[in-house]
């Protein structure tokens, strides 16, 4: 907590001295005129009431800069809901997205790391049962264009950024779609023009086969992806992505985006809300 505290100071320092002042101010307003009615007398006493007053202001205005961990809002003349906040998206009711890369990779280890969304959904969603999602690749994919590419581990089909596979799991659906370009060496890699392009073809499949129910999104080009941009960019290009959506054609009533915990002192969720109201 006084982590969180310390963050929401720095954040917005004149609004904590101001809160302050204004609540001593009002505190001194209103008690002062009610001791003299109940005829209270703090002769000898004044150090104390000050302390007092002081001590109320402080954690009042505690309150009032405390960062948010949750905001929703509204983009204007469509029927669609923001709602941005800090969780576990697995955890989430609804459907949920997942990036990967643009071979669909399913190996844990050099292909897929198991700390990415990518290799936490075939461990620990999946059960490790990559056969799933492999089958659901060369079910849904069968019909696209993809190039033949030799690798040193790793599947050799390479598809077309965008491209999204849907896994009906356990009661939700997981939109695996393509946002990143691996190299031979299976690393990563994109950029902003690239997850734009990506984030088209999401959409895309959500309007289809999301049935209107809430969406569930994580910090999209954050971690091993290399967009190359601070979280709080990342998270108002796909703000501004999604916007040019909706205003086609609605997605869903919905959408979730679940930031980490590791990004809670790189985004004021606060200030994303100012923005976009």
């Amino acid at each position: 907590m006084m982590r969180k505290i310390i963050i929401g100071i720095k954040r917005h320092p004149k609004r904590f001295l101001l809160a302050i002042v204004f609540g001593f101010t009002v505190l001194w307003t209103v008690l002062e005129p009610i001791f003299s009615i109940l005829e209270i007398k703090t002769t000898g006493y004044n150090y104390w009431y000050l302390a007092l007053y002081f001590l109320v202001s402080f954690i009042i205005s505690l309150f009032i800069i405390y960062p948010k961990r949750e905001v929703e809002f509204g983009f204007k003349n469509t029927n669609t809901k923001i709602k941005i906040k800090f969780g576990d998206i697995f955890k989430e009711n609804g459907h949920k997205v997942i990036p990967v890369n643009d071979f669909f990779d399913s190996k844990i280890g050099k292909p897929v790391s198991s700390k990415t969304l990518h290799g936490i959904f075939i461990e620990k969603v999946l059960g490790g049962h990559s056969e799933i999602f492999d089958k659901a690749i060369e079910k849904q994919l069968a019909d696209q264009k993809y190039n033949v590419i030799k690798r040193t581990d790793g599947k050799e089909k390479r598809y077309n950024l965008g491209n999204t596979v849907v896994i009906d799991y356990e009661k939700s659906k997981y939109f695996c779609f393509a946002l990143s370009k691996s190299d031979n060496d299976c690393n990563a890699n994109s950029t902003p023009t690239l997850m734009l392009e990506a984030l088209d073809g999401l959409w895309k499949s959500i309007r289809i086969e999301g049935n209107g129910q809430d969406v569930n999104l994580p910090l999209i080009g954050d971690g091993l992806s290399r967009i190359g941009l601070p979280q709080s960019q990342l998270l108002q290009l796909i703000l501004i992505s999604l916007l040019n959506s909706v205003k086609e054609k609605d997605l869903s009533s919905t959408i979730k985006i679940i930031l980490t915990e590791k990004v809670f002192e790189k985004i004021d969720l606060e200030i994303i809300k100012n923005n976009w109201e």
